[in-house]
């Protein structure tokens, strides 16, 4: 190799803004994880409703307090945070909830869960949660013991043997106050002397899914001090552990403030968005296609095309890996941002190119730099101009508008701070020599 050519690589790898793009390239491999099972490629990547199927739901908050009138902002806030922490429990991190009021200042929740059956959205997010304890008293009649604001601590569902079945429960802590009240409960109306004749009741939303008189052990106790410690036995078979985990969570995450109405719901099959991901790999195949064309018949120099394209690919690999790192759902919109992203990045880069291309054949490098100045006041510019364009979308819009947003203004930071100014630095080393 040419000495000028050792030269020019040496100067290459040695500057900062080209390690800053290699270390943000390999950093975003990483985040990834790539690797191919079962004839599959596989990632880190969070994929939304659109690719893994699922189901969408749409709720109205009514309120419990002032029937017909809207909720508070405050009671809202509560509500959405409540739902946040039961999909958590449900093991279903990052799962987005917006909030969004109609013209009547009715509010409304709109939640994907991708990759979860609608029954089984809906056991999480489409009841009030409210659990509460009760007591036979006479005949039929119950009274009221305690509810989940008396709970403490609540464990992970839990299997038991007895005989040949599988019984599942979820053990549970009562506060002092919660104890006091169970063992007051249970003198006054017998339960200790007699349990035979005084189940004890546990509800979900009104809905009796234990029942069971004390055992004798738990009624001597009760005589003389109170018991903070509790199980909710919820039933055998698939049945009784679905219900296990239910009960866990709306336990965990307490009863929302208000009731809830399904308004619309649907699901996404499988299969479905599996086709969806297929089709938009190919779209973003034929984008980059696309792409080369335009180059090729714009500059038909390949040190220059080369460049130009693997610049383009590194961005959409880091915009990529900065959303498996921050768990970040790449649903349609997303996909549609980055595209978008894609197409301003090659303006971008094109206004590089051509304003080094202008310094001439023997260009010196004082003037190769104030060229690369020019052109990045107007990419600046344009980049400033898109990211104002979408905050409104990111701070008032929600679902679609907002991954569409955010991807984008992801994309334009990418850009400016990382592929260009390594981009521009290579190319004006190329057409500089």
């Amino acid at each position: 190799m040419p000495e000028k050519q050792q030269g020019m690589w040496t100067r290459l790898f040695t500057d900062y803004r080209v390690i800053i793009l290699i270390i943000a390239l390999l950093l975003s491999i990483i985040f990834l994880g790539p690797s191919y099972s079962n004839g599959q490629l596989n990632t880190n990547l969070k994929f939304g409703l659109d690719f893994e199927g699922g189901s969408y739901v749409k709720l109205k908050l009514l309120n419990n307090s002032s029937p017909g009138q809207p909720i508070s902002d405050q009671t809202l806030e509560l509500t959405k945070s409540i739902m946040e922490l039961k999909i958590n429990e449900y093991g279903l991190k990052n799962t987005p909830v917006n909030t969004v009021r109609d013209d009547q200042g009715n509010a409304y929740v709109l939640i994907d869960f991708a990759g979860i059956p609608y029954d089984e959205a809906m056991s999480i997010v489409g009841r009030q949660g409210k659990f509460e304890m009760r007591i036979q008293t006479q005949g039929n009649e119950s009274a009221f013991i305690l509810d989940s604001s008396d709970v403490t601590g609540v464990s992970d569902p839990m299997a038991h043997i007895e005989g040949t079945e599988t019984v599942y429960g979820v053990p549970f802590l009562l506060t002092k106050a919660g104890a006091e009240k169970f063992q007051q409960a249970c003198i006054k109306y017998g339960a200790t002397a007699d349990p035979e004749s005084h189940y004890v009741m546990m509800l979900l939303d009104d809905k009796v899914f234990y029942s069971r008189p004390l055992s004798s052990d738990l009624a001597n106790s009760l005589k003389t001090k109170p018991v903070d410690q509790m199980e909710a036995m919820t039933g055998t078979g698939e049945e009784g552990k679905a219900m296990a985990k239910e009960v866990s969570v709306h336990m965990r995450g307490g009863s929302l403030p208000v009731s809830v109405q399904v308004v619309s719901s649907g699901q996404v099959p499988a299969e479905q968005g599996a086709m969806f991901k297929t089709v938009v790999i190919i779209a973003m195949i034929l984008a980059q296609c696309a792409i080369g064309a335009i180059m090729y018949f714009r500059y038909r120099e390949p040190r220059i095309i080369l460049p130009m394209f693997l610049t383009s690919i590194f961005e959409v690999v880091i915009l990529l890996g900065v959303a498996a790192f921050i768990n970040w759902e790449i649903d349609l919109p997303s996909v549609a941002g980055i595209i978008a992203v894609i197409g301003t990045g090659i303006d971008q880069l094109i206004i590089i190119t051509d304003e080094v291309m202008t310094t001439g054949k023997a260009p010196t490098t004082k003037k190769i730099l104030q060229k690369l100045s020019s052109a990045f006041k107007i990419i600046v510019s344009s980049a400033a101009t898109v990211v104002v364009a979408m905050i409104p979308l990111w701070y008032m819009g929600f679902g679609s508008l907002k991954g569409f947003a955010i991807t984008t203004i992801l994309g334009v930071f990418i850009g400016i701070l990382i592929t260009r100014p390594a981009y521009g630095r290579i190319i004006s080393d190329i057409l500089g020599k």
